[in-house]
């Protein structure tokens, strides 16, 4: 069995080969994508837990309490919130729906923080009377609506910081650089300090920085954890609060494609616990604060993939095909977002030999509708089952109803399991919120 070119860092670990044809471990995928339909996104809890550990395995390490905090944002659902919450993980928000989606998925509240560059006063009043962990102040016009509330305690704060460093990433996904629309400068999170300090129902706790995401490269990250401890050591300086918790946020990058490096999570993690220990020793040498990682991609991307069924086939006359599935951007805009990179194969042929390069679009009317530019494929035939491995982040958050077309079901594999997480989108789903008010 020729399995050496199949790209096994970029599967869920709960994968196999059986006579050739791809398995979640004792489920057929193509007989599966055929039973559950198309377009479906499957997950793997085992793959889940491998990140969990590889992230626990980091923050041993760091010599304080440490904690793994997932961003929310790359995908949540009261299912996955109720699985991460009985794994002791915390959970950042940045909605009133991520908020509530967290809530009721069965999150304590004190293990939440709440992010985001622009948060209106209602997510600001709710996350205070929920009690949350804390809210993440990132402008001095939200300081000014935070003084301006009346909590029912007092409410712990985290100032993010723009440490003007450039992360090696796409534009879109940096977020740490001069202009970037995210966290205040030094001098102005020094100033937010001391107008904390001056409020007796706000409490400053903790800092955060996050310079981006998709980084392969720790020495951005670690100057980041370098600028976030100097400013740790001069609000301590200045009497204006003792430092808590400590986040250096997330953004260690996941592999796409073949091409891409199997990526050993726990050692990236552990390496930047082991800088952020030796900064904290070298700068301040105090006790240590609560570290908190906030992974999000490379916690959840490779523990899911997308199952989409082949259709209308072109060849052309150089020989390569356009190959139409019946998913595309609306569950997966990254590639026209982005040019985002991915992997495919057939679910009853992953090892086949390659008759040529394909292109994977979607049904949708756009030419920026596809999911990849060029992936080698063997023979493909209509109604075959695709795979596309690495599905598990900003997919399924990011989707829409673009041409009306409704979004996929999602299914956790758990202990041989296959369980539903959110059920298929449906015709009534999508008419729901139409008002007739017109004549």
């Amino acid at each position: 069995m020729r399995t050496s070119h199949f790209p096994r860092h970029l599967w869920p670990l709960s994968t196999h080969f059986y006579r050739r044809r791809l398995f979640l471990d004792s489920h057929d995928l193509t007989v599966l994508g055929r039973r559950l339909g198309t377009p479906v996104y499957l997950y793997d809890a085992a793959t889940i837990d491998h990140a969990i550990a590889a992230y626990r395995h980091g923050l041993g390490v760091w010599p304080g309490p440490g904690l793994i905090t997932y961003a929310s944002k790359a995908w949540l659902s009261r299912p996955l919130a109720h699985l991460l919450a009985r794994r002791g993980l915390g959970l950042d928000v940045a909605s009133q729906g991520e908020l509530e989606i967290a809530s009721r998925g069965g999150f304590d509240a004190g293990l939440l923080h709440v992010h985001g560059n622009n948060k209106r006063v209602e997510l600001l009043q709710r996350a205070a009377e929920a009690g949350v962990g804390a809210i993440v102040v990132d402008n001095l016009y939200e300081l000014s609506l935070l003084e301006r509330l009346n909590p029912p305690a007092p409410v712990a704060l985290w100032l993010r910081i723009n440490p003007d460093l450039l992360a090696p990433t796409h534009a879109y996904r940096q977020t740490g650089h001069h202009g970037s629309k995210f966290g205040m400068a030094v001098e102005e999170a020094l100033a937010a300090a001391r107008r904390i300090a001056a409020i007796p129902h706000l409490r400053l706790t903790g800092l955060h920085v996050h310079i981006g995401s998709q980084i392969f490269e720790l020495d951005p990250l670690a100057a980041s954890i370098d600028r976030l401890i100097e400013l740790a050591v001069r609000i301590e300086q200045e009497g204006l609060g003792t430092i808590e918790a400590l986040s250096p946020g997330g953004g260690l990058g996941t592999p796409y494609t073949p091409a891409d490096p199997a990526v050993p999570l726990h050692r990236l993690a552990a390496r930047l616990c082991a800088h952020a220990a030796e900064s904290w020793q070298r700068q301040h040498g105090g006790p240590h604060p609560t570290l908190i990682l906030e992974p999000g991609r490379s916690l959840i991307a490779r523990s899911g993939v997308a199952l989409y069924t082949v259709g209308a086939i072109r060849v052309l006359s150089d020989g390569s095909r356009i190959i139409a599935v019946d998913g595309g951007m609306s569950d997966n805009i990254r590639p026209a977002l982005y040019g985002a990179r991915y992997t495919a194969v057939l679910a009853r042929d992953p090892l086949g030999d390659a008759i040529g390069p394909a292109k994977i679009v979607g049904p949708l009317c756009e030419s920026g509708d596809y999911l990849i530019e060029q992936v080698h494929l063997p023979e493909v035939r209509p109604g075959d089952v695709l795979i596309i491995p690495v599905s598990g982040a900003y997919h399924l958050s990011m989707a829409s109803n673009y041409n009306g077309v409704l979004r996929p079901a999602v299914f956790l594999h758990q202990r041989g399991r296959i369980l539903p997480m959110q059920r298929r989108e449906t015709l009534d789903d999508l008419m729901r919120r139409d008002v007739f008010a017109v004549n």
